[in-house]
């Protein structure tokens, strides 16, 4: 056992795979926890109970759900930051721009969580999948990073071992025949990226479905997150996806790290 396995307290990781497995079956019974997990009926249920007692978990009848207060703590998270209201700004004006949908996304657990959106008045994707918690391109939905563009460009800005520890972690599930599916063909792709700053995603996620990402760096050098642009194929075809776009989102996300700079200098003072 590492030091870093050491620290970590076995029943709040216990209480945690709870809320995923809650959250994964879109509500479950306590039965089909107690099924889920190697753990005893009772201590399951001792977990619920503490996790209901603080408003994380409610029950409907015999089913256990997620409770509102993770709205409230999600809200507080992506709203904490000044360097994510401008973040939120540079989505609203490449939207105008473009037309289509911008997502500002942020590493989380070796996944991109989306912090902001903006969706093109057409778009179609979020109703065509199956389940909205973990599917639905919305804020707070997570990705597997190697198949979206704002993914595969946070990707880019990490060293081999953690790409590997990543890798290891969720794999590199299929989602489409374009998908990038084997570590070789990925580190070929992430080298290109850094070369270019800029990621592509061309059906990778969704069948139909292109994207183009750009890492966002903090005046620290450290990555903020990523912007991306999606839009159906037959709107993002040769020049529009493979330069115009990425051309306004290195212009975009120049001047969002020019803001960045000034607002720390600003906060100094």
């Amino acid at each position: 056992m590492t030091k870093k396995d050491s620290d970590r307290v076995r029943t709040t990781e216990q209480s945690l795979q709870i809320i995923d497995a809650v959250q994964s079956f879109n509500g479950a019974t306590l039965a089909e926890l107690v099924d889920h997990f190697d753990l005893a009926r009772s201590t399951i249920h001792r977990h619920l109970t503490t996790l209901r007692h603080h408003g994380y978990i409610v029950k409907e009848g015999e089913q256990y759900h997620l409770g509102l207060k993770f709205y409230n703590r999600g809200e507080y998270a992506r709203s904490r930051k000044q360097s994510y209201q401008l973040a939120v700004e540079a989505v609203q004006d490449i939207a105008d721009t473009t037309n289509e949908e911008v997502d500002f996304l942020v590493a989380n657990d070796g996944r991109a969580i989306t912090v902001y959106e903006s969706y093109h008045p057409d778009n179609t994707y979020q109703d065509e999948v199956l389940h909205p918690t973990e599917t639905a391109r919305h804020a707070g939905t997570c990705y597997h990073m190697h198949c979206i563009a704002g993914g595969k460009a946070l990707l880019a800005e990490l060293e081999d071992d953690e790409l590997d520890r990543i890798i290891d972690q969720w794999g590199l599930p299929k989602r489409t025949e374009n998908t990038i599916t084997s570590r070789e063909a990925l580190f070929q792709d992430l080298e290109q990226i850094r070369e270019r700053g800029i990621a592509l995603s061309d059906e990778e996620y969704a069948d139909g479905l292109r994207a183009v990402g750009r890492r966002i760096l903090s005046s620290d050098g450290s990555v903020l997150g990523s912007l991306a642009v999606s839009a159906p194929k037959y709107r993002m075809q040769g020049e529009i996806f493979t330069d115009e776009v990425p051309d306004l989102l290195v212009t975009a996300v120049d001047e969002l790290e020019e803001q960045l700079a000034t607002t720390v200098i600003e906060s100094m003072g």
